[in-house]
């Protein structure tokens, strides 16, 4: 099973990561002194990491970059050189099966390519900077793949700067956390539609699509597409509507969630209470995003909500 079909498949590639390392170490050294930077400041990303393969699973919309986003996070919030090397075995053998089912799909497995060149120490130290990208390119030749996101919408429902949150059970997806009321934008729905149906679903209440406002967006490293719209008036009072999904509910202060509220919407809410109306999440390279100044937010976090018209409510 090692050679997944293709006789050979396993020792190709291991040819290939023992080359591409002799031509790592000829470029740059050994750099053995470099520090591990690990630690469990990562393990809200490794926990979400997690949760996000659990729900790609039960959807069934599991991908293999899904698996290798889960181990290199998990190999990240370690700090026990034992541990770590443990989950970076984990990650190696992930990445190594990947690169076998390439092989396998385009046979590269039974006529392998060459090389790129860089892979010659000789000829990478003549390229200098050039050099670093052809140590990584796979594939080269390939058109990128086109990007495909996907969407979820979430409430803020607010009363007297209050957000109200539901703690998930069940769902396989951040069970026993604490999150906003959520889904996922279905095929001939709007964002605004599907939120008004999930609000509805989760909460019981109704909420009229122009007392909607946009709060902020976040772009996920796991390809979402997250809109966060903000309420402030709904009819009904809300309660737990989906007891498969949702074990309770409560309202928490805007600057003080609880700590075992989903990583990605905290951060969003925070984001959104500071007027920042777009942010990244969970992209290892990406710099502090703040668009306030592009997008103004339509609704303020921290005010109290407004009297409510007749037959709604933004109170208890």
């Amino acid at each position: 099973m090692t050679d997944m079909g293709v006789p050979g498949s396993l020792a190709r590639v291991l040819d290939d990561v023992k080359a591409e390392r002799a031509a790592q170490d000829a470029l740059f050294g050994p750099q053995e002194e470099l520090p591990d930077g690990t630690g469990p400041s990562w393990t809200p990303l490794a926990d979400e990491a997690k949760a996000l393969v659990a729900e790609a699973a039960s959807a069934g919309m599991l991908t293999r970059r899904h698996i290798l986003h889960e181990e290199v996070l998990e190999a990240f919030a370690e700090t026990s050189p034992t541990s770590l090397r443990n989950e970076l075995v984990q990650v190696a053998a992930v990445a190594v099966k990947w690169v076998q089912l390439l092989d396998k799909r385009t046979s590269r497995a039974t006529a392998p390519e060459p090389l790129p060149a860089a892979h010659d120490p000789a000829s990478a130290r003549g390229h200098g900077d050039d050099a670093v990208p052809e140590l990584r390119r796979m594939g080269h030749d390939a058109a990128p793949a086109r990007h495909r996101a996907r969407v979820s919408v979430h409430a803020l429902l607010l009363r007297d700067a209050r957000v109200l949150l539901g703690r998930r059970a069940g769902t396989g997806f951040a069970d026993g956390m604490w999150h906003l009321p959520s889904g996922h934008v279905e095929a001939g729905e709007d964002a605004v539609t599907t939120l008004v149906r999930e609000i509805r679903e989760e909460l019981g209440v109704d909420v009229a699509p122009a007392d909607l406002r946009f709060a902020h967006v976040m772009h996920m490293a796991d390809d979402w597409v997250h809109l966060f719209f903000a309420a402030e008036q709904w009819v009904g009072e809300p309660v737990v509507a989906e007891p498969d999904k949702c074990s309770e509910l409560a309202w928490w202060e805007v600057s003080a969630l609880p700590p075992d509220t989903v990583t990605y919407a905290a951060s969003a809410v925070r984001q959104a209470a500071e007027h920042r109306a777009f942010s990244t999440f969970g992209w290892p390279t990406a710099a502090p995003t703040d668009a306030s100044t592009d997008v103004p937010a339509a609704v303020s976090l921290s005010a109290p909500a407004p009297a409510p018209a007749s037959g709604r409510s933004g109170h208890a």
